[in-house]
């Protein structure tokens, strides 16, 4: 059996300040589809996050379904629900497969996580040569806020949300091997969801990725292959006995994936034996770079920056002028997405605990006459400032008058309401 695994497209994902990304979302596609063509797998599992946003443009939709449907072409294709992807989107994409020509084969299925009961599914295909069956538990993402509705007796501890997912991996895996024949069967297990020990890019949502969600590695399935989503660097997830990986986004997504190589995983596995995963490294996304020196430095690496996105951090002692302008000049060949100048003129210093007195206190005044002096102000407008920043130090604020809403609780406090004092009569207990 053999297997193509893919993840974390995140389609219409953009870059810096909203830079579009479609013609490269457009190659890297085609690069998968052409791995897909090239080695003929039996099954195709795209682990979640199929687009970048629960809104998708049309543009995106419509660039997803004519992918799936050329892998779909190659192979029967999975698409599982991201925590980026929508239901209802998946609900509808689904019924549009339903009048595809070939849709009693199975071979595009949406599978998405809105129901309250039952999560998860189970799936079977044939091989190719029809010698073996794969089976694939799939589970989509599960979000945090719906847990203690679907388990309440797991309550809101750290671990409670681990727990929750433990034993809903744990009932998917009993309905996988139900009726399973050890000699035909290879069981697979795909998951969008952050696995404890893995290593983020910090492009995810980090929210999401911390350790209070984290799922132990031993609690995933004991299967032929485990193949996750959710986390955008490609790597293996050691745990005893398993043999499970992050496929990761086919697109360095943002600086934080700016050392990553990007890849799609080919599973291959048969009925007891060892399974085999090879990466096939993806070439079409445009290289995210990330560059901190001065411009002479940028000057001397220019060579390495050619037909990149790059985000530049420029250490400078005075400010440049045209700073933005200088490194266009420098590596022409660079698209400037982010710039950021570390100027030790304009650099503001946090004050410390050793910044203190022997006493304790901190000599604000004498701080701020020391940076005036650093930013080289001129002595008479130099005392004229300190003198007035003196002032304003040891002058009290004034006291802030009472707003309307204070006025009516303090009247209301001070006379309380009772029913006689409003001309009724209270009632003698």
């Amino acid at each position: 059996m053999k297997a193509l695994h893919t993840s974390d497209w995140h389609l219409g994902r953009t870059l810096g300040n909203r830079r579009s990304r479609d013609e490269e979302f457009d190659a890297v596609l085609a690069e998968i589809t052409a791995i897909a063509e090239a080695e003929q797998p039996d099954l195709i599992v795209h682990s979640g996050d199929l687009f970048d946003t629960y809104r998708p443009a049309h543009k995106d939709v419509l660039r997803a379904m004519r992918c799936l449907t050329d892998l779909a072409r190659v192979a029967p294709t999975v698409v599982l629900g991201g925590n980026h992807d929508s239901p209802e989107l998946f609900d509808l994409l689904g019924y549009v497969c339903t009048l595809r020509p070939d849709a009693d084969q199975d071979r595009l299925r949406f599978v998405h996580s809105r129901g309250d009961t039952d999560l998860g599914t189970v799936l079977d295909y044939d091989s190719l040569d029809g010698r073996e069956r794969i089976r694939l538990a799939a589970l989509p993402y599960v979000h945090p806020n719906r847990y203690l509705h679907l388990f309440p007796g797991f309550g809101t501890t750290a671990g409670a949300y681990a727990a929750a997912l433990r034993e809903l991996q744990e009932g998917l895996l009993a309905r996988l091997r139900e009726g399973c024949d050890p000699e035909r069967d290879v069981l697979l297990f795909t998951a969008h969801q952050y696995v404890g020990g893995s290593v983020p890019s910090h492009s995810e949502r980090m929210w999401e990725v911390r350790e209070p969600y984290a799922t132990d590695a031993d609690a995933l399935p004991a299967v032929a292959y485990c193949a996750l989503g959710h986390i955008h660097k490609p790597q293996t997830v050691s745990g005893k006995g398993l043999t499970a990986r992050y496929a990761g986004s086919p697109l360095q997504m943002d600086f934080g994936e700016s050392e990553e190589t990007k890849s799609v995983t080919v599973v291959e596995a048969s009925p007891g034996r060892r399974t085999r995963l090879t990466p096939h490294t993806l070439h079409s996304g445009r290289r995210l770079a990330r560059f901190h020196g001065t411009l002479e430095e940028l000057a001397a690496a220019a060579a390495q920056y050619s037909d990149v996105y790059l985000k530049a951090v420029i250490r400078s002692h005075e400010p440049v002028p045209r700073l933005g302008e200088r490194i266009a000049e420098l590596v022409p060949q660079a698209v400037l997405v982010d710039l950021e100048e570390d100027c030790a003129a304009t650099r503001a210093t946090v004050l410390t605990g050793a910044d203190a007195a022997d006493d304790g206190r901190l000599d604000v005044t004498a701080a701020f006459s020391a940076y005036l002096a650093d930013a080289s102000t001129p002595g008479q407008r130099a005392d004229e400032v300190v003198a007035a920043f003196t002032d304003l130090l040891n002058t009290p604020d004034p006291a802030a008058p009472d707003s309307p809403a204070e006025r009516l609780l303090a009247e209301a406090l001070a006379t309380p309401w009772t029913s006689a004092a409003h001309g009724g009569t209270e009632t003698a207990r």
